[in-house]
């Protein structure tokens, strides 16, 4: 009985261990925005996007823009800059800093992932 009840104990502490360890990956990989590319500025290696889903915003867009260490992943291949055929796709931004209150507000990406 108490080769049972230490093999369950065992067992249980895994199951938390695990649980706990898949809900923080999980939280750490949500993007900070999430939409859709709808305008490009090549000149300037902006995209503004229109978010998915908006709360506490009286705007939906937001200007994207890049430094030397932002990262871009396009189709899972790495890019340095942003251009117009990025148009209509579906986008990822983790954000640098604070988002400037602007109209359409403005932020600094770490890191883009476009599908």
């Amino acid at each position: 009985m108490a080769k049972l009840v230490s093999g369950l104990t065992v067992v249980l502490l895994l199951v938390l261990i695990v649980g706990c360890s898949s809900q923080h990956e999980q939280t750490q990989s949500h993007a900070d925005i999430i939409g859709t590319i709808i305008e490009v500025n090549e000149q300037d290696n902006q995209i503004l996007i229109e978010h998915d889903d908006v709360k506490g915003s009286a705007t939906n867009l937001i200007w994207i823009s890049l430094d030397q260490d932002s990262e871009i992943i396009v189709g899972g291949v790495a890019k340095s800059k942003f251009d117009n055929l990025l148009v209509s796709k579906k986008v990822e931004v983790w954000i640098k800093d604070l988002i400037a209150q602007s109209s359409p507000p403005q932020a600094l990406a770490n890191k883009v992932i476009i599908q």
